[in-house]
């Protein structure tokens, strides 16, 4: 007979939380992706998920300890899976600052206008902030403007073909004539959206491109707005 505690026999209540950490962790992504929850509360969810296997792990092991056998087993298999998966996660984000707003330009940054019109920023303010100037100086110096040969009308007219292709990608405004245009990029599994604007101007010896991207949710972007603007301009730069 399995040894019994106050609640009933040992590792059922770490098993059953073990499920329903486990539960979080996929429903939350699931949810978000198909528009059930908010990104942002599907990522909460996923991130609840990961933070209650992270504990329910331990009570596992006590349970196991206490010879509960198969079920703290599989109560710790079932934590630790979605605590293990969120460590991972969250150690992809170490030092990056808590900004999510990257801009090649910090002198003029590129203005993002029809960005303003879309659901999500519906009250926003979408002018740079002055504080995160500083920070992206010192953590993303190598995010700068891209200088290219090309004329500035030939330069557009790349970029622009670039965007189109990108998957995930959605541009909402296109100004051949101001060279200028914006978007936004839309993650493929939480489904959260980053406004970027392009901007080109002519310089004497040809073109240069800059860049903003911002995320709409969360105070910090785990680096991705600048990883955006690297890609991006490096496939600008190489013609791809």
């Amino acid at each position: 007979m399995a040894e019994e505690g106050p609640v009933g026999p040992i590792g059922i209540w770490p098993l059953r939380i073990g499920f329903a950490a486990a539960g979080m962790f996929v429903l939350g992504p699931i949810a978000a992706y198909l528009g059930i929850m908010p990104p942002i509360g599907g990522f909460a969810f996923f991130v609840l998920g990961g933070v209650i296997g992270l504990f329910n792990s331990i009570a596992g092991v006590i349970a196991l300890r206490r010879g509960a056998g198969k079920r703290a087993i599989a109560a710790i298999v079932l934590s630790e899976v979605p605590a293990l998966l969120l460590i991972y996660l969250s150690t992809r984000g170490l030092g990056k600052p808590a900004i999510n707003d990257i801009s090649t330009d910090l002198v003029e940054p590129p203005i993002l206008v029809r960005a303003q019109t879309q659901p999500g920023n519906t009250g926003r303010d979408l002018v740079y902030p002055e504080r995160f100037k500083e920070i992206v100086r010192q953590a993303y110096a190598d995010v700068k403007p891209l200088a290219l040969k090309a004329s500035a009308d030939e330069a557009y007219v790349r970029a622009i073909r670039l965007a189109k292709n990108r998957p995930g990608w959605t541009i909402t405004y296109d100004n051949p004539t101001s060279h200028v245009f914006e978007g936004y990029a839309t993650s493929n599994l939480f489904r959260f959206q980053d406004d970027f604007v392009v901007r080109v101007r002519p310089q004497a010896d040809g073109s240069v491109v800059d860049m903003r991207s911002k995320s709409r949710d969360g105070r910090g972007d785990l680096g991705a707005n600048a990883a955006r603007i690297r890609a991006f301009l490096r496939d600008l730069e190489t013609g791809k």
